[in-house]
């Protein structure tokens, strides 16, 4: 009998979940409910800007993120802390 492996790539949770992703969740829950752009995420993180505008992206695919408003030239996001994600 031959077991073959589970095939996890098609899961955007767990897409989410990797690293540069992961560090912007956890830079979120640390600011709470406050409005964060991508170059305050970028320098708390200490991950390039591409890295974060790409997992912004997914997190907003999946609902975790939601865009409010310009502060500059800088688009804020906001997360929701009430997912399932949040209460580990």
């Amino acid at each position: 009998m031959r077991i073959t492996p589970i095939d996890f790539s098609q899961n955007a949770l767990l897409a989410a979940l990797k690293s540069p992703t992961r560090r912007i969740l956890d830079q979120a829950r640390i600011a709470g409910s406050m409005e964060l752009t991508v170059p305050a995420l970028a320098e708390a993180t200490k991950l390039d800007i591409q890295s974060v505008q790409s997992a912004i992206l997914q997190l907003t695919r999946l609902g975790i993120a939601q865009p409010t408003r310009k502060i500059g030239n800088a688009q804020a996001y906001k997360f929701n802390l009430e997912d399932k994600i949040f209460r580990a």
